[in-house]
């Protein structure tokens, strides 16, 4: 018997998406993080499959994350 699908929210998946982020790279600025969840969680919003798009997004938030760390001037720079 199939489980009726649950509802997708993208204001909840954002949230467990930043929090998860926020345990891995605690240096990073909070906001920061929220705002790049919510992007890749958006992106995603209209997959017609929504049960991984919190896997995809946390992966893609903490690359984007990851790439801007690399960016950022250094104290020395």
């Amino acid at each position: 018997m199939d489980k009726p699908a649950k509802e997708f929210d993208a204001h909840e998946v954002t949230e467990e998406v930043a929090d998860r982020v926020k345990k891995r790279m605690p240096d990073l600025d909070d906001e920061l993080i929220h705002r790049e969840a919510a992007a890749s969680v958006e992106s995603h919003a209209d997959a017609r499959v929504t049960d991984f798009i919190g896997i995809i997004a946390e992966r893609e938030t903490r690359e984007r994350l990851a790439g801007i760390a690399d960016e950022a001037p250094t104290e020395s720079d």
